[in-house]
């Protein structure tokens, strides 16, 4: 059985709620298929279809991480733009025509990230979303219409990057910027907490990333997970938006042909009776860079 995973997974994925890009899968997979290039500059109709990622999303909840974490590495050197307050959520500096934006304070509420930006005079809205690992530090930021907004950079780490995208580091927003924006950041999840930012369980950054599992029996598979510390929450099978399903159990004969996060520790996989086209299989090793 084949697969047409964007297709498959965009029938399975729920609706994302509020603030959600919709069909936003295939921005990632563009990301996954090419060589890393700066974020936050696809096309519009690319950033439509982000944020299903491909597989089951819940709605975010508000981040609780430790405050003293500085997770993404969204922490700065640069000078404070202006007076900043000491309990200030983000920490802004002003650099050759943007405002440099970077998180301190992961446990705020989103609304007082807005209201230092509104401090600024942006009609800015920030939230954290919990993310599969290959994900976190990625962020998108859209306009009421969900089209990308080109003005927006992002500060990407230097050297290799081990995960999805160019692991940015910060956010820049021009100087003077009047359009209505809402930027996701996303974050690691929580035990428990349902991902919202998802791509496949191999995708680089991901726990089964270069693990030759394709087309191994479920019961195998079941196996290899468990070293990695992960278990199988459910199934999803089918190979077509209209014939896909999602089951609580399947036969541990059955192949597998992919998978996917749903929170930390628990994954979703598809399985079917029949392999995947060894020749697809091998297409997909080498497009992830394995060897």
């Amino acid at each position: 059985m084949t697969h047409d995973l964007d297709r498959v997974v965009a029938a399975i994925a729920p609706d994302p709620g509020p603030g959600l890009v919709p069909g936003a899968h295939d921005l990632m997979r563009e990301i996954m298929d090419s060589s890393p290039a700066p974020a936050l500059q696809p096309t519009v109709e690319s950033a439509r279809r982000r944020r299903r990622m491909g597989w089951r999303i819940a709605v975010p909840a508000v981040a609780v991480l430790a405050a003293s974490v500085t997770v993404l590495g969204w922490t700065s050197a640069l000078p404070v733009f202006g007076p900043e307050p000491v309990a200030a959520a983000l920490h802004i500096t002003q650099e050759d025509g943007y405002y440099v934006i970077q998180v301190k304070d992961l446990r705020a509420d989103p609304a007082e990230y807005q209201a230092q930006l509104k401090a600024l005079g942006l009609d800015v809205s920030l939230r954290l979303v919990p993310a599969t690992p290959g994900l976190v530090g990625e962020l998108m930021a859209t306009s009421p219409s969900n089209e990308v907004i080109k003005e927006f950079k992002t500060i990407d780490r230097l050297g290799p990057c081990d995960k999805l995208g160019s692991c940015p580091t910060g956010l820049k927003i021009p100087v003077g910027y009047k359009g209505t924006a809402s930027v996701d950041l996303n974050r690691e999840a929580e035990p428990g907490e349902e991902y919202f930012a998802s791509t496949s369980f191999d995708a680089k950054g991901e726990p089964m990333h270069c693990v030759p599992y394709v087309n191994k029996k479920v019961g195998e598979v079941r196996t290899i997970l468990a070293g990695r510390g992960l278990s199988i929450l459910g199934f999803a099978t089918g190979d077509s938006p209209e014939t896909v399903k999602e089951v609580a159990t399947v036969p541990d004969s059955w192949h597998v042909t992919g998978g996917f996060l749903v929170m930390p520790g628990k994954a979703r996989v598809f399985a079917g009776p029949e392999p995947t086209a060894d020749h697809l299989v091998k297409m997909r090793w080498e497009k992830q860079g394995c060897s």
